[in-house]
């Protein structure tokens, strides 16, 4: 009898084709025969028939099966006859004349039907997204290690320099310790063994927010960004210990600097500078000095990049195209002595944006992180070649690195809740780490097992913007005060109620309260909405749409806003990521993934059983609908731009070709009174209200001079004459160091180089 932990387990598709059965493993759902109905496992059901089917036709044991699928608790057999039954009604199969599933009498379980991993069953299950809960399986098939060297960056940066660095204060969404909200894709039962518990130390303390955090190659030196009050960057150095810092670089009044990575020698540091809307990439020597401009950034965008393994060089992505003709934004290498960009060759699919580029420790391959929302790592050889998908979790990954050895990665991403997470290159497994904060954006050490990242405790609140008249000034007052957390307002069509996304019950939940009222908040404590997109009020506000998480998977719910009572909706596309009402009482819109982290709006007819899709509109990341006008409006990740079309997903007209320009900038947006609007940022207003089809010569209308909108949703009032924001409370960010010696060592590192 084998022991499925010393055996894992390789995934190597998302069909298992067992006996006259097909599985659908992100959806969970079994078919077969015509007559057969589809049955829908549980997730410890699916691991129980994943860990047989990577045992096909031997015995596992129960003990095995408890201590795979059951890790680290005290179960009762119970459960696992459970699982066992359940897979056995999926299957129509006999327990006293099996033809899948058979009992060894005192031993344990076999599978006996034949399985084969398919590559592709149908188009209906190319739109199959992030696995439900944070403990399915996900083992893409692995690539072979690589051993040492690297350089690393720690945070994905936008276009203009406050941008760049204030958005980070975003990420209280993707951290917050207490907050269970968006589904955690994947952590495998399978996992390996890593430390339950990965201890950590702040080694900085400043009031404010320090940024992309970077250690020199052997581990002793931290460079990071002070970021303040202005939201202008500048990079400090001090030991990896927690010390004095002293500032590397003086920006120039009026200029930000930013994301500071160390050459390989640990002689140099990498950094971005920015004026507006203009970037140049830098270089410094670690022990100060003169800095000097090696190249404008490329199409004036710069994102996390890294060195290339012989210093000449330098490897990034953009989170957009640079061009309009380009079908896809590929990596791009600056060759250093020369200042030219070049893009590298390798197979990119039409839609798909490639960034976060890390080179392996031994510089032989790169890992990179393909898409935004829904995005996912893949891995190449670094002189370019077919990519090989690593992971498949679907989602916002904020930030990862290599481990010094090359035996696997490390990384952060939104999941149900946010967390650093360990990827083990041998056996595809992923193991999340047990840290007592939420840390982001992780940068380890080349030569040593040592890793930084950031720890964000920054707050927020709703505000509510009145627009002046003519010749009146901006009021600014936040609504619904508490120590806690609040974000994502959505005002009601009559402008009475607001709802929006809080923290301020120990765990985020779904609120609403009244505008005028202070007091007035309620929470709706049986659902937990993902911190994505804002709550959508139907028309006459009465019914609020949710994406949230009720009893472990994603799914849109609809609820009644008088009796807070929630109800699930049959959306036949798996984990949606927003929806949106239309003009007609039984039609929704929906978008949702349509295959390899790309989105799509789907038009339902809901008065079916199962709901009948009626339109598809590709590569749309977020819609909204004008029910005045009975248009809707969306943007897209890929490319700049917002447009608008028939509630029928047809006519579809650009509105405006520029704004949003970055990828991650495409919820930055409402319906006004009279058109859309943008929040705006410049280094004069840190957040502005501008209108879409505009000139972008024209200013816009300046909310706020200091503070920027975090990179959510704003929410118009139906007469223009307010708007609501997420802004920063309190803003505070700290580099945290960790020893990752329970995971790898670097300690053979400096003598295979």
């Amino acid at each position: 009898m084998l022991n499925p932990r010393s055996h894992p387990l390789y995934q190597e598709t998302d069909w298992l084709k067992v006996g006259d059965f097909i599985v659908d493993l992100p959806r969970r759902e079994v078919s077969g025969r015509a007559q057969h109905e589809p049955s829908r496992l549980t997730v410890k059901a699916l691991h129980v028939l994943l860990a047989l089917a990577g045992q096909q036709g031997k015995v596992v044991s129960r003990e095995a099966l408890l201590e795979w699928v059951w890790p680290d608790t005290m179960p009762t057999d119970d459960v696992l006859t459970q699982a066992v039954g359940q897979l056995r009604k999926a299957f129509a199969d006999d327990r006293d004349a099996p033809r899948y599933l058979e009992t060894i009498s005192k031993g344990g379980y076999r599978l006996v039907a034949p399985i084969e991993w398919l590559q592709d069953h149908g188009t209906d299950n190319d739109a199959t997204a992030v696995p439900a809960e944070a403990d399915v399986i996900q083992a893409p098939p692995p690539v072979v290690p690589a051993p040492p060297r690297r350089r690393v960056p720690a945070m994905a940066t936008a276009v203009a320099a406050l941008a760049v660095v204030v958005a980070g204060a975003s990420t209280w969404y993707f951290t917050h310790r207490q907050s269970p909200a968006a589904p955690a894709a994947t952590v495998p039962a399978a996992a390996i063994a890593t430390a339950d518990s990965l201890p950590f130390v702040t080694i900085t303390s400043r009031p404010g927010r320090e940024t992309s955090a970077n250690l020199s190659p052997d581990g002793a030196m931290v460079a990071y960004v002070q970021v303040d009050d202005k939201g202008i960057g500048t990079i400090m150095l001090q030991s990896a210990a927690h010390v004095p810092a002293r500032p590397l670089t003086v920006p120039p009044a009026g200029h930000s600097d930013v994301l500071p990575v160390w050459s390989p020698d640990g002689r140099t540091l990498a950094f971005a500078r920015f004026q507006d809307s203009r970037c140049s990439l830098m270089l410094i020597a670690a022990s100060g000095g003169n800095e000097r401009k090696i190249a404008d950034c490329f199409a004036g965008a710069v994102s996390s990049y890294d060195w290339t393994p012989d210093g000449s060089g330098l490897l990034m992505g953009l989170e957009t195209r640079a061009s309009p003709g380009e079908r896809a934004s590929p990596l791009r290498l600056l060759d250093i002595a020369s200042g030219q960009w070049r893009t590298l060759q390798y197979p990119i699919a039409d839609g798909d944006i490639d960034i976060d580029p890390r080179y392996s420790p031994d510089g032989r391959w790169i890992v990179f992180r393909r898409n935004i929302s829904l995005s996912d790592l893949w891995k190449m050889p670094a002189g370019g070649g077919a990519p090989v998908r690593l992971t498949r979790i679907k989602s916002d990954i904020r930030g990862w690195d290599w481990l010094p050895d090359g035996s696997g990665l490390i990384f952060s991403y939104i999941g149900n809740k946010m967390g650093m997470y360990h990827y083990d290159m041998a056996s595809g497994a992923i193991n999340k780490l047990d840290m007592q904060d939420t840390g982001i954006f992780p940068d380890i050490a080349r030569h040593s097992p040592s890793m930084v990242f950031i720890v964000d405790q920054s707050t927020s609140g709703v505000f509510r913007f009145d627009l002046p008249g003519a010749g009146g000034q901006v009021r600014k007052q936040r609504l619904f005060s508490s120590s806690r957390s609040d974000m994502l307002p959505a005002i009601s069509p009559d402008g009475r109620q607001l709802a929006f996304i809080s923290d301020r019950g120990s765990r985020l939940e779904l609120w609403i309260g009244e505008v005028d009222k202070p007091d007035s908040a309620r929470p709706v404590d049986t659902i937990m909405p993902v911190p994505r997109h804002m709550p959508v009020w139907s028309e006459d506000g009465s019914r609020l749409l949710v994406v949230g998480n009720q009893s472990g998977q994603q799914a849109l719910y609809d609820v009644e806003v008088e009796s807070g009572r929630v109800h699930e909706l049959p959306v036949p596309a798996p984990s949606p990521i927003y929806a949106a009402y239309t003009g007609e009482a039984n039609q929704l819109i929906v978008g949702s993934d349509s295959g390899e982290g790309r989105l799509r709006a789907v038009l339902y007819d809901r008065s079916q059983s199962p709901w009948r899709e009626l339109a598809t509109l590709q590569d749309v990341a977020l819609v909204r609908f004008d029910a005045r006008n009975d248009r809707i409006y969306f943007t897209r990740v890929t490319k700049p731009g917002t447009w608008s079309a028939s509630t029928g997903l047809q006519d579809v007209q650009v509105v405006d070709a520029a704004r949003p320009r970055l990828a991650r900038e495409y919820k930055r947006w409402d319906i006004g009174a009279d058109g859309v609007y943008f929040l705006d940022w410049s280094e004069r207003c840190a957040t502005g209200w501008s209108k879409m089809g505009t000139p972008s010569s024209q200013s816009p209308l300046c909310l706020d001079k200091e503070v920027e909108a975090w990179p959510l949703s704003p929410s118009a009032d139906r007469t223009g004459k307010a708007v609501f924001l997420t802004l920063d409370v309190s803003n505070n960010a700290d580099v945290g160091l960790a020893d990752l010696s329970v995971i790898t060592s670097g300690t053979g590192l400096a003598k295979r180089d």
